[in-house]
């Protein structure tokens, strides 16, 4: 019996030092792989049965860490709130990134990498089975972006319960992605204190339908409820509005104006032929703020439903000759605006909406346009708008182009007129 018990204790000993020699042996594997494939240095500090903690990747090339307090694997048996069977929890998740780093990236699929975009790394079958079986949920993701207005500007990111499912039925991928809560700052670091540049909290669902053959998007669905978003008076003052690319006036030839002349587009319809065939845009609860803090100002708009329909059929005949040189698929759009309100800092009414109500529709043999406009108050106080203008005229002041400088003229013979007497404007329509 003696010998029985130290023969299965002899066994259990050698069965714990094998385990945590795999153990040793898979976080060494997997730490080896990330640095030579990825150029990532990982670290990993506890390895359990079905959870890690304390997971850190650093990337090499640039200043980018992310770091996982937990990571662990959930049934549906254990916690019901789950939506598949097998879920992949994470717990905290931090990630810090620095904009002048990030330039250098390349394209993750690019054609130096040498991997084929058309290769799916599943099978359709393999795939949808993957899909009814696993989730991912994240408990709170911290993302700190530094250098974004400036090179003491910080953008804070924190995003509070947010999950990911995925839905296949071999032809095609859909992702659904909501996140409870979203709070954005953008801050600038000074002597005495920090400076808040502009702030934004939303609640998000997202979804995103790809086409498994043709590795496209198909459709995107975005649903925003309690969207507040505050602008700063230190936002126009950054450079952050100021790095897009400049406007520079080019002399054009006379045959290349008569060229365009010929061949006229509209603005906007190359961008509408870019999107999915399907895009809903819904947002509850909007309320955006233009805060002046010098000057104790502000501007308060809000709007209770913005709804937004896209769709567009490539499959049916397109308008033939739109323009001279292309066609118009098939398409629809509607865009319906409810009880928008914009106030001034006295509570006074500078824009009133009931709903507005705007329809496009292309087919084969026409195009046809609608818009419904039901009770429009606008109120226009020049006292109210001045300081805003002097801001943005003072943001042109020193540059050079002469559309900045016209617009600038422009802005002085405004002080010009008799605003105070420009009488309200009331548009109804049902």
């Amino acid at each position: 019996m003696l010998v029985f018990f130290f023969a299965l204790l002899a066994l259990l000993l050698v069965a714990l030092g094998a385990l945590f020699l795999g153990r040793w042996f898979v976080v060494r594997l997997a730490t080896k792989w990330c640095q030579r494939k990825l150029q990532v240095e990982l670290k990993i500090g506890s390895f359990g049965f079905f959870e890690i903690q304390n997971v850190s990747l650093k990337f090499l090339q640039h200043q980018q860490t992310v770091e996982i307090d937990s990571l662990r694997i959930s049934s549906k048996l254990l916690s019901h709130d789950l939506p598949h069977y097998v879920a992949l929890c994470f717990g905290e998740v931090r990630i810090r990134t620095d904009l002048q780093r990030v330039s250098g990236l390349s394209a993750p699929f690019s054609q130096s990498t040498g991997v084929d975009q058309k290769e799916l790394p599943l099978s359709p079958s393999l795939l949808k089975i993957f899909c009814q079986l696993f989730s991912i949920h994240v408990e709170t993701i911290n993302i700190m972006v530094l250098k974004v207005a400036t090179s003491e500007s910080l953008w804070h990111i924190q995003i509070s319960g947010s999950s990911l499912l995925l839905d296949s039925d071999g032809k095609r991928l859909d992702c659904k992605m909501s996140l409870s809560k979203i709070n954005s700052k953008v801050l600038k670091s000074g002597q005495l204190e920090d400076t808040c540049l502009a702030e934004l909290s939303l609640t998000l669902n997202l979804c995103l339908e790809v086409g498994i053959s043709s590795r496209q998007l198909k459709a995107i669905t975005v649903g925003v409820w309690t969207h507040h978003a505050e602008l700063h008076e230190g936002l126009f003052h950054s450079q952050l509005l100021s790095q897009g690319p400049n406007l520079v006036l080019t002399p054009v030839p006379c045959s290349e104006v008569t060229e365009n002349l010929a061949e006229p587009t509209l603005p906007g319809l190359h961008l509408l032929q870019q999107l999915p065939e399907q895009v809903k845009v819904k947002m509850e609860g909007i309320s955006v703020v233009l805060s002046m803090n010098s000057q104790k100002r502000h501007l308060n708009w809000t709007l209770k439903l913005l709804h937004f329909l896209y769709h567009r059929d490539e499959d049916q005949l397109p308008l033939r000759s739109f323009t001279a040189n292309s066609d118009m698929a098939q398409m629809s759009i509607e865009l319906l605006l409810e009880d928008g309100l914009l106030l001034s800092q006295s509570r006074q009414r500078i824009v009133c909406l009931n709903s507005l109500k705007a329809s496009v529709q292309v087919t084969t043999i026409d195009l046809s346009a609608s818009m419904v406009l039901n009770t429009c108050i606008i109120h226009y106080r020049h006292q109210e708008f001045s300081h805003w203008l002097n801001m943005l005229a003072l943001e042109t002041q020193g540059s050079s182009s002469p559309v900045f400088k016209q617009r600038k003229k422009s802005l002085e013979i405004h002080h010009l007129l008799p605003w105070d007497s420009i009488p309200s404007l009331w548009i109804t329509s049902t």
